[in-house]
């Protein structure tokens, strides 16, 4: 794989999108100098696929692998069962599949707009290596097992060790409810569930990798926002 994304620092600024992680204008990659179109497009521009169906006003690559998810395993586990108490999904879905588009290592950064079609050259590394972050140890049978569980109903009825949906999530005035993913049969915890992706001011925390609530002031605060413990 050719590694085109530049050195930048994968920590935010909780000042916006501009100058985040997730700000690509000045990639040489990115012909249109452009922050917002290598996710979203306002209008389809007559292409031939469907991207803009995933929501969003989507405009990059999906990948096509699939994964082994944390939540499969406790059909099958008790050990697992007992961590796993809200309906799940087999694979990701809604806003995480959009995330996983880049971060899964899979598809190129610049498969976006008019280079949907074509073969990506710049990727995403391991979170141990600059210029990342694709998820780390993945692997080449996308294991998910060692990341938090993802397309999957956050659910504190079923489980009394999670926090109510009116909870405070950080200091910005935002309940855990608002940052789930609502659909048909309950509200959904996604990637952007803990990580504000467009840096927002007052949402994402300046210093962490665009965490909405801190991990050391309080210390593991944004675990405890959510799990009861």
């Amino acid at each position: 794989m050719l590694l085109g994304v530049p050195a930048v620092s994968l920590a935010g600024n909780g000042a916006g999108i501009s100058g985040s992680p997730h700000d690509f204008s000045a990639s040489a990659w990115n012909t249109n100098a452009d922050i917002c179109s290598v996710c979203h497009v306002p209008h389809d521009n007559n292409r031939n696929d469907t991207l803009f169906a995933n929501g969003l006003l989507w405009n990059h690559a999906l990948s096509a692998a699939t994964y082994r998810m944390y939540a499969e395993e406790a059909a099958a586990s008790i050990s697992f069962a007992n961590h796993i108490d809200g309906v799940f999904d087999n694979e990701p879905v809604g806003g995480s599949k959009l995330c996983l588009g880049c971060h899964d290592g899979t598809v190129g950064v610049d498969q976006f707009d008019a280079n949907t079609a074509g073969p990506g050259t710049v990727f995403v590394l391991p979170v141990s290596q600059v210029p990342g972050p694709a998820i780390p140890n993945v692997g080449a049978e996308k294991n998910l097992l060692g990341t938090h569980p993802i397309s999957i109903v956050y659910d504190p009825v079923a489980d009394a060790n999670l926090a109510p949906l009116t909870d405070p999530m950080g200091a910005s005035g935002t309940t855990i409810g608002d940052v789930l993913e609502p659909t048909a049969v309950g509200p959904k915890l996604q990637c952007a569930s803990c990580h504000d992706v467009h840096d927002s001011t007052g949402e994402a925390i300046a210093g962490t990798k665009l965490l909405r609530e801190s991990m050391t002031a309080p210390a593991s605060g944004l675990c405890l926002t959510c799990h009861l413990k």
